[in-house]
């Protein structure tokens, strides 16, 4: 993978101050701006992977921009359901002492086996969202090919893209987390975090670009 790319591409747009400030502004809509963002995001990996020679799109497909974003967030909210799922059980076992208010023994016993099934579901949630943010970026390379809610739905195929490529997903996913976090530490030092919505923009750019790296170094995905 080309990472050093992904970052100075942006740079070669001429417009490119402009289009991360008008970034920056429609991110300042409460949730279109967010949704927007994240269609935007899409709209770089499809130009990266049609060969565009400057993959940075503008804002004038905002309406697209938001379209994708919202039916990725409905991608998202499916592949989160198992959390909620677990996360029932665990509200249920939490009541379990009450049972035995007016018994030490039980009390002690159902205090127990609801410390120890709480324990264990919350490890199951945490292992199940690290799969599910390393899927991320499959799911949005596919959705970016189709434009479709339910070829991202096709579970068997997402997860066998993404065990025959962890290792590139995996890179991507550190290097967009560790270049967040220094760029937005900076930010929050030299200019008192006044940089931190212009970065959101520029770091979505960089994942998109990213991502679209993966699929040319892996296995065909069948559409």
């Amino acid at each position: 993978m080309d990472i050093g790319r992904a970052f100075s591409y942006v740079f070669e747009d001429e417009d490119w101050i402009v289009k991360i400030l008008l970034g920056t502004a429609i991110l300042l809509i409460p949730i279109f701006g967010q949704l927007a963002l994240v269609g935007y995001g899409i709209a770089v990996l499809r130009n990266v992977k049609a060969g565009e020679p400057q993959p940075l799109p503008a804002w004038s497909n905002l309406g697209d921009f938001f379209m994708d974003g919202l039916m990725f967030w409905v991608i998202r909210l499916v592949y989160g359901i198992p959390i909620f799922v677990l996360l029932c059980p665990i509200v249920l076992v939490s009541v379990l002492p009450a049972l035995g208010a007016e018994n030490e023994d039980l009390l002690t016993i159902l205090a127990g086996v609801s410390g120890v099934a709480a324990i264990g579901l919350s490890c199951l949630i945490v292992l199940y969202s690290i799969l599910v943010g390393l899927l991320m970026p499959v799911v949005q390379i596919r959705f970016a090919e189709t434009g479709e809610i339910g070829a991202c739905l096709r579970f068997g195929e997402m997860f066998r893209f993404l065990f025959s490529n962890i290792g590139p997903v995996i890179v991507t996913q550190l290097v967009i987390w560790a270049a967040s976090a220094i760029l937005v530490s900076i930010a929050g030092t030299l200019t008192l975090g006044l940089l931190a919505l212009p970065i959101t923009v520029f770091m979505k750019a960089v994942s998109g670009h990213l991502y679209a790296q993966i699929k040319p170094e892996s296995a065909p995905l069948a559409v």
